[in-house]
């Protein structure tokens, strides 16, 4: 099978990942980017944390398969295919910030010089990516600007493993041949693939997403009613997974909510989307409120136990919006970082991946070189976000630097009677 000639725009965590994977199945890659993600990646270093991506990034590099350049020129060079693969900025809002991917087609637009599929794997709104490819063409109107829109489901963590591993690929394109072009890319990994239209695909990974956040706020409402009832929120959640019309892999752990912007904008999309149609999305509306409101469950979980928080010290285990992962974007335990100091709490946190340089403002808080240290004198110590390892953590030891003894878990990682037996006093969500 003839390799194909790609290059990926708009890298960061998701064009990295996807660079390295298509070059990994043979393809010639030349991925565009800063100077200093181009400088990492070129040197075999993934420039946010994922496990299996720095070893393929330098396989590949080696075989010459695979570069990186700061210049669309030479990215664009001979590609048959041009990706782009914006991890989409959001606001505090979780509203889709789509100028950076705006500027990338209009680069794109200005140093083609051929004729190209454009494959957009960007998470955007319905119609944005024919929006891209009209830019393309009314920057370079004697070349041809074929678009496909190829949703990724990449997770952070572990996304070179959900690449190859895909539920399925979904290549949205009004060009049947065109489509069965771009489908040939991904037939290697053997992974189901569905061709549709353009839109057809772009409303599946919002409504994939939206689904997704749906059941998270659903098991928390069924959380809060755990609680004043004497119900377990993680057994009925155990029980609902295994009815074999929800399945083992549904989103129903309770806890503070979906965060990091990738669900969040997606319902913001759709909001906006009835919005501009005149249709109600009263579904979406109540599961953007109940999210809203789940994080401040900390702060009042904190103050009726410490009876108020001014003058306590809250220690933090855990900062990034999700498990195995570095980053810090929207995520929800930064917030209420600032709920807890604007109650008069002072705050210090530990988390052994946290890319502490990726946040511009961080709240007013110190940062200990370990768990032990964010144990010392508090009143209390948070669970957040859970990490390789946390299960082999002294409790014991934990428990003695403290000045208080609770132990909020708001991901319910630990066996309630086995921190209780440290001399904690526990709390979980929705237990």
């Amino acid at each position: 099978m003839t390799m194909a000639q790609i290059c990926v725009t708009g890298i960061w965590h998701q064009g990295s990942v996807l660079s390295a994977c298509l070059a990994d199945l043979g393809n010639s890659v030349c991925g565009v980017c800063d100077a200093k993600t181009a400088g990492l990646l070129n040197a075999g270093q993934s420039p946010v944390h994922e496990p299996l991506l720095p070893e393929m990034l330098r396989r590949n590099l080696e075989a010459g398969r695979l570069r990186y350049t700061t210049h669309y020129a030479e990215g664009l060079a001979g590609a048959e295919f041009v990706f782009i693969s914006t991890d989409t900025p959001v606001d505090l809002n979780d509203d889709s910030d789509l100028s950076s991917i705006y500027a990338i087609a209009r680069h794109v637009g200005k140093h083609l010089s051929t004729n190209i599929v454009l494959c957009v794997t960007a998470q955007v709104p319905v119609g944005t990516s024919e929006e891209l490819a009209r830019i393309i063409g009314s920057e370079s109107p004697k070349h041809t600007c074929v678009v496909a829109y190829v949703p990724e489901f990449l997770r952070l963590g572990s996304a070179v493993e959900t690449f190859h591993q895909a539920d399925r690929f979904v290549i949205g394109c009004n060009d049947p041949v065109v489509a069965r072009r771009v489908a040939a890319i991904y037939e290697p990994m053997g992974r189901p693939i569905i061709l549709t239209n353009i839109r057809s695909a772009e409303m599946a990974k919002h409504a994939s997403n939206a689904f997704l956040a749906t059941s998270i706020s659903f098991i928390n409402e069924i959380a809060s009613l755990c609680e004043p009832l004497g119900a377990d929120a993680v057994e009925v959640s155990k029980i609902l997974k295994l009815d074999k019309r929800i399945g083992k892999h549904a989103f129903l752990s309770p806890g503070l909510g979906f965060a990091g912007g990738t669900l969040g904008r997606e319902i913001r999309a759709l909001q906006k989307l009835g919005t501009a149609k005149a249709l109600p999305t009263r579904v979406l509306d109540a599961v953007w409120q109940v999210n809203t409101e789940r994080p401040r469950l900390v702060g009042r979980r904190l103050a009726a136990a410490l009876g108020g928080l001014a003058g306590r010290k809250i220690g933090i285990l855990g900062l990034t919006y999700k498990p195995g992962t570095s980053t810090l974007r929207r995520a929800v335990s930064l917030d209420i970082v600032r709920d807890l100091v604007g109650q008069g709490a002072r705050v210090c946190a530990f988390d052994p991946l946290a890319n502490l340089a990726e946040c511009a403002e961080l709240p007013p808080m110190d940062v200990c070189a370990d768990p032990y240290g964010v144990a010392k004198e508090s009143d209390a110590v948070v669970l957040f976000t859970e990490w390789q390892g946390i299960e082999s953590l002294d409790l014991p030891r934990l428990r003695g630097m403290m000045r208080g003894g609770v132990f909020l878990d708001t991901r319910n990682v630990f066996d309630p009677a086995k921190v209780r037996a440290a001399g904690f006093k526990y709390f979980g969500v929705g237990r």
